[in-house]
This record gives C-alpha cells, structure tokens and sequence, in this order.
C-alpha cells in the first residue's frame, strides 16, 4: 500500500506541476498572442492563433535529481511515440517538440545529444535511439520501438531536428516561486499570497473546464493578463476581495438559537419563506465574508465598526420616516406591511458599500441581518419589545 500511495502521489505531483509549468510558461513567454491548451495534444501545447499547436511539450517531474530519460527509459520513448503520432496524423508542418524534464540528462544518451545548450547531433540521437530499439527487451516498450522502426529514417530526423530536451527545469515548488515573481508588481506585497492564490485557483479551475470539453481548448496570454488585473484590483484600497463558497447549501436548522433573531425578525412583519431563505442566505455570505476578511487581515481598524454605523444611520432615518406614518390606532397588519415596505427600501433601493468598489449587494444586506440579529436595527414598529422575551427565552 505505501508504494502505490507512493506511486500515486508521484502522479499527483506530476499533474500539479504540469498545470503550474504551463501558466508560468504563458506568464513568462514574450509572446502576447500565445496561448496554450493542456493534455490534448501532448501534456502542453502552445499555439500562436488559438486553434493549431505549434510546440508540443512533455513535462516530467522528478523528486530531487532523480528521473530517467536513458535511451531505453519508458519516459523517452513514451514522448517519442507521441510525436510519431501526431506527424502521422497531422504532417510535420512547423511543430516543434520539447521534453521538460527537472532531473538530469545522462551524459552521452540520445536525449543529451538534443538537450537545448548542448551541440545538437539528430544523426548520433537517432543511431543511438535504433540501438536501444533494436537490443532493449522492454515489453513496455515494445509498441514504441515498433512505431520507430516503422516510421521513415528521413522523416524520423526530421522529427528530432524539432525536438528539444531540457533538464534540470524547476521544480514544483520553484515554478510556482517564479509565478509570484511575474505577478508581484500586480499588487502590494502584502498580498502576493492572495493574489497567487486566486490565480492558481482560477487557473486550476479553467484547465479542468478545458480537460472536460470535447473540443480543444487554448487559453490565452491576455485571458490570464487580464484575470490578474481583476483578482489584483480585489486587493487595492478602495476594494476588498469576494472569495466565498456561493455553491454552499445553508440549512437554518444548523443555526445555533443566538443565530435566528434575525429571521424572527422577519417573522414579525410577515415575509414569506422565500423571502426568509434568501435573508438567511444572505446572513450566511456576509457572516462568512467579514470573518475572511478579519482572519486575511483586509480591513482597517474599526473599518468594520464604522461601516455598521454608517448601516445603522441609514436605517433610523427610515425607521423614523416609518414611525410618522403610522399611529396609535394602527392594526397589526399595518405595522407589518409598514415594516415590509421598510425592509424593502433597505434590501432593494440602497447601496451603501464597505468600500466604493465593493459592490457585491449581499454584503449590506447580510451586514443588515447581522445587525438585526443583535437588536441594532429591527423592521417591525415594535420588534424591541416583541423580540426581548425571544432574547430572555434564548438565554
């Protein structure tokens, strides 16, 4: 059991620094019409118009220095097979391919005679590559020594004329080091963290989107370009970045009691359950918002403190307004439609952000709900007096 979870955490690894080579590849490449597309030609290809691929590249990653690109090893000839194929199917036209390897090439095999920086000899590489096809006994080879010996002499020069090998590549730990470095005059660097962390998380999210499409995806340069300037902006200060799970179902009932003021609140002037589900919905983002916030260090002191004041300033001007226009002799049913019409010019006709770019609504409106859950600011006429039994009974 622990070779395979060995095995498969090598896997793993392979996968994640596949997808983190590929965007600092895009990040790092002068090129502003390059765009790439993962594991549908070859682990990444670039293309120049977004349609065909003109670099195929295969990643390998290694632990440490260790790895195997010997004339006989699975790995060379795995990515030799797949560029056979793809010349078999396509033609040669102006492909390229690469082996991006983070361990070390052996001195004098077939890859060291195209690995980039060393004198490239296609002749000694091809000798080299029938010799290990022609005496090796591999099993797991065998299919691909078949497709080589099959494939022209001629046209197999060819292929490795194209082809590059380079070794000793960064690893998983250091691409992602050289990502942050090609996004730190993004943002402050107090913020490096968060801005690479949404990258990687968008960037992770787009790659498995393209993964599941039938049809080849390339994701461009200024897709990723103009994905940190949007994640960057979260973070300037006149902002502050939304990264809550909108997907999470919230269930009520999970609620401890101090939690459900709010929704008594409601109660009191009669909304119907839909109504309740979207408040509580609303409660539950702003809640979980405003406690990323404190715990990522976002907001200024008393930030917070001072937005609910400016909340609860707007609320007794209205709460005001809604007490002239009802009098000793209103019925129940004009108190709380007079409640619903005010908690309706709250949650509807006002826009009052933590700060000026910060213009998700459900914020005020879950800061509301908050505030209501502590008796603060209520929509019912009488919900002081009505709700301290509730408060009482609850403790």
């Amino acid at each position: 059991m622990a070779v395979q979870n060995h095995q498969a955490s090598a896997q793993m690894r392979g996968y994640l620094y596949q997808m983190r080579y590929a965007l600092d590849l895009l990040l790092s490449d002068p090129n502003e019409q390059l765009s790439i597309c993962i594991e549908r030609f070859d682990d990444v290809a670039l293309s120049n118009d977004g349609e065909r691929p003109s670099t195929l590249i295969e990643t390998k990653h290694h632990s440490g220095k260790h790895g195997d690109l010997s004339d006989k090893s699975v790995d060379l000839w795995r990515t030799i097979k797949v560029w056979i194929d793809y010349v078999t199917t396509h033609g040669l036209e102006d492909i390229k391919f690469v082996i991006v390897t983070t361990a070390s090439v052996p001195e004098n095999s077939a890859a060291s005679y195209l690995r980039i920086g060393n004198k490239k000899s296609v002749t000694r590489a091809f000798d080299l590559l029938k010799q290990a096809s022609e005496q090796s006994k591999s099993k797991t080879n065998a299919d691909y020594y078949t497709s080589f010996s099959k494939m022209p002499t001629e046209t197999m020069h060819k292929i490795l004329d194209r082809a590059t090998v380079v070794d000793n590549n960064k690893d998983i730990l250091n691409v992602v080091e050289h990502i942050r470095q090609q996004i730190r005059y993004s943002t402050k660097p107090k913020f490096e963290d968060k801005v690479l962390e949404h990258i990687e998380g968008w960037w992770f999210e787009k790659t498995i989107e393209a993964l599941s499409s039938v049809d080849p995806v390339f994701i461009s340069q200024r897709d990723v370009r103009s994905k940190i300037c949007d994640i960057a902006a979260k973070y300037l200060s006149d902002n502050l970045p939304i990264d809550i799970d909108f997907s999470e179902d919230i269930d009520i009932k999970s609620f401890p009691r101090n939690k459900q003021i709010f929704c008594e609140q409601l109660r009191l002037i009669a909304v119907k359950e839909k109504r309740l589900e979207v408040a509580i919905r609303d409660y539950y983002l702003a809640f979980t918002q405003r406690n990323k916030w404190i715990q990522d260090e976002l907001l200024y002191i008393d930030e917070l403190e001072k937005y609910e004041y400016r909340l609860i300033d707007e609320w007794e001007h209205l709460f005001a307004q809604m007490g002239d226009d009802l009098n000793a002799n209103s019925d129940e049913v004009k108190k709380q439609e007079a409640g619903r019409n005010l908690y309706s010019q709250i949650e509807h006709h006002k826009d009052i952000r933590i700060r000026p770019l910060c213009s998700d609504a459900f914020v005020m409106r879950g800061s509301y709900h908050i505030l209501a859950n502590n008796l603060r600011v209520g929509w019912h006429p009488d919900f002081a007096q009505r709700l301290l039994t509730v408060i009482e009974g609850g403790e």
